[in-house]
């Protein structure tokens, strides 16, 4: 294939360069910083993005030809990965690529779902990491028209269908790019020694820019979301460029964080020490812990593989989907959910049945997510969450994740006296009262007790005129050396201090599982713990609302501490300083919280039994994902001590890590031997610091997952 005829290297170079100045020429008012843009100018261009709230992601090219398979074997990982976790080289993935032929694409079908789901956006990739171009590009022949038997762009339809009915259109764009010799296609995928390409800033002006360039002025996309920026070719000054290039060409457009480098991992926003690029961060498979006023896109598949995959069967229930939704929108998000088109250019028919059920949903309970905003309290509980109306500040939806039965009590919101309460789906109003101190209780439709009699399923939307209710601030459970905590784990006994910010306010506890009240024994001196025990509090005070309640887990643990010697990222943080002594077991999925990450350290720690002890037997456990840059450690050293002061080495592992073993998978390293007296036990796992040279994010800072160390 050929890049401005890059076989004649004296011709690529002048045409190259040339390109570039004419490029830098054309450019309008290159004295313009977009990166100083007013916020009023930001809230007004990002003003329908904030109101659309629920948008299509479409992943979708070549790869789907293999469907996630390649000669006989099933290849693990997301499927439009494969060309690199198969490491099939360029000259076998383009014969692959030239049979791409989706006879039954019909983008009005696509756009159409979309809209009947509820959704206001589609964002469909331009271009993914492998290369391949699904529209004419001029720039290149590696296209859906001169390199495939599509023959035809496979762009322009679907804009032209979201135009006429009423989606907003976007395009994904890789800056990665496996194909392009200039890029990281000097490499054949997943090689060992690969060094940064030093040809890489010629790629950016005479390959990248030209086809953004192409794609914004030819299909004039609403939003830009942008791909492959974590390679250590692309740096943060690029980024910033890009940027403002991007805007040059069209002022108006959204651009995700991804164009810059600021992004950290696939918790999506932004770090905090530099000023970077970018509209809105980008959460990938997740969703923020806490409501946020920046502006944020959680990216999510309905399975597990972002492309086309034949083998993963794995879908997300619709109730979870509906459940992420109004999740996101209650914490000021908006949330991008993903299709997998099939090479013949058919959804899934599993994508489409979620798609037609959240349509159902939205039907009714669309007017509590569009135009939603980041309320004072955006939850009460796991199962309410509350949503503000940008158009009307006194507007408030409390969203049910769980039918409540007859009777729905909420303390955390004081409708105004006498409005009414409706229930969407519901034409009635709802009987309510508000006590000052006991809050608001609402009588739900006797008829609606039976769940086949209800309009919908999965998540019922209440609709009030409102404010935040005078509630007493929620107390704080603590240990003597930490104020607040969720969970802790203690040798011996541990104590238990409650507090709260209201001098007025009283405590009330109990430690059998229940929620207290006002009968319930009052805090007044700290509590002692010589088992384990969840402590539940709330505080109450006269004339106001009580308030949420508060729960902590205390588990009694055979070891007396744990020292760790580098700080776990408070990303992926588990149950804190104790989780890797807790008896919790992580899935072979990095989201699931029992897994502590460590981004670029090593995990160095030193468990105290509390006294001199004989073990036979340490087993620890790590995760193997390397698609999310998670690798093994390349080694693990055990060593034992009767001091805490002089430590003889009991035995290392050491691994040899390789782009086939993908996982993701737990790996455990267990030791066994004859018994040793001992009192402290270190544990050092070598992480292996930054991506190795055949990884796609060479360069980058690794990540270490563990779970749990088990001593016998």
């Amino acid at each position: 294939m050929e890049f401005l005829d890059q076989n004649d290297p004296m011709r690529y170079l002048l045409l190259s360069s040339l390109l570039a100045i004419l490029m830098a020429c054309q450019t309008p008012d290159s004295r313009l910083d977009y990166l100083s843009e007013s916020e009023a100018d930001r809230d007004q261009r990002l003003a329908w993005w904030r109101d659309a709230r629920f948008g299509l992601f479409i992943h979708w090219g070549p790869s789907a030809v293999l469907g996630g398979e390649y000669q006989g074997d099933t290849i693990a990982g997301a499927s439009e990965w494969i060309m690199h976790t198969a490491r099939i080289p360029i000259s076998d993935y383009e014969p692959i690529a030239r049979t791409f032929a989706p006879q039954s694409y019909d983008p009005k079908t696509w756009v159409l779902a979309a809209k009947a789901a509820g959704m206001k956006y589609l964002v469909i990739t331009s271009k993914h990491h492998d290369g391949f171009c699904i529209w004419d590009s001029k720039v290149s022949d590696y296209d859906a028209v001169d390199a495939a038997a599509a023959g035809r762009d496979l762009l322009a339809p679907l804009r032209d269908a979201c135009r006429k009915h009423g989606l907003r259109f976007g395009l994904y764009h890789s800056i990665m790019d496996w194909h392009h010799p200039d890029a990281q296609g000097d490499q054949v995928p997943g090689a060992e020694g690969r060094l940064p390409n030093p040809r890489f800033p010629q790629y950016v002006e005479a390959y990248l820019k030209p086809q953004l360039r192409e794609l914004i002025t030819t299909y004039d996309p609403d939003i830009l979301w942008f791909d492959g920026e974590w390679i250590p070719e692309y740096t943060h000054e690029m980024g910033l460029d890009l940027y403002n290039f991007v805007r040059h060409l069209k002022p108006g457009i959204l651009i995700n964080n991804r164009v810059d480098k600021g992004r950290q991992g696939m918790q999506g926003m932004n770090k905090v020490d530099d000023t970077y690029a970018g509209d809105f961060g980008t959460p990938e498979q997740e969703v923020l812990a806490r409501g946020s006023t920046l502006d944020w896109e959680a990216c999510m598949t309905m399975n597990q593989s972002w492309g086309y995959k034949a083998s993963d069967h794995a879908w997300k229930s619709t109730q979870t989907l509906i459940h992420h939704l109004i999740d996101i929108a209650a914490k000021g998000g908006n949330y991008l959910l993903n299709v997998g088109p099939d090479a013949q250019g058919r959804i899934p028919a599993p994508s489409l049945d979620r798609l037609a059920a959240m349509g159902r949903w939205m039907d009714i309970n669309g007017e509590a997510i569009y135009g939603s905003r980041l309320w004072a309290r955006w939850s009460e509980g796991a199962d309410i969450r509350y949503l503000g109306d940008r158009a009307d500040s006194s507007r408030v939806y409390a969203a049910l994740l769980r039918w409540p039965g007859q009777t729905l009590r909420l303390r955390g919101v004081e409708p105004q006296a006498g409005s009414a309460i409706h229930l969407l789906g519901h034409e009635a109003p709802l009987s309510w009262t508000f006590d000052p101190e006991a809050g608001l209780k609402v009588t739900l439709p006797e008829t609606w007790q039976d769940s086949s009699a209800r309009p919908v399923a999965h998540a019922w939307v209440l609709r009030m005129t409102a404010q935040p209710s005078r509630q007493v601030p929620a107390p704080r459970i603590g240990n003597g050396q930490t104020d607040s905590l969720t969970e802790d784990i203690f040798w011996d006994t541990t104590r238990v201090v409650l507090s709260v910010a209201d001098p007025e306010a009283r405590i009330h506890y109990t430690l059998d599982g229940n929620d207290p009240n006002e009968n319930n024994p009052q805090y007044e001196t700290p509590l002692v713990l010589t088992r384990p025990t969840e402590v539940r509090a709330a505080a109450f005070a006269p004339g106001q609302v009580s308030s949420p309640v508060v729960s902590a887990r205390f588990y009694r643990s055979p070891y007396q501490g744990l020292h760790l010697a580098h700080a776990y990222s408070p990303n992926y943080p588990a149950a804190g300083r104790l989780a890797l002594i807790d008896g919790k077991r992580g899935q072979a999925d990095f989201h699931d919280p029992a897994w502590q990450g460590y981004e670029g350290a090593d995990l160095i720690l030193t468990l105290d039994l509390g006294r001199i002890d004989t073990i036979r037997r340490v087993m620890i456990t790590f995760l193997n994902q390397q698609s999310d840059w998670i690798f093994l450690p390349q080694e693990v050293n055990f060593e034992l001590s009767t001091d805490g002061e002089t430590f003889t080495e009991l035995s290392s592992f050491a691994m040899n890590l390789a782009p086939d073993d993908a996982g993701p998978r737990i790996h455990p390293f267990a030791l066994s031997f004859p018994a040793e007296p001992l009192r402290y036990l270190r544990i050092h796992a070598h992480n292996v610091g930054t991506c190795p040279d055949w990884h796609p994010g060479a360069g980058g800072k690794a990540w270490l997952f563990v779970d749990e160390v088990i001593v016998e």
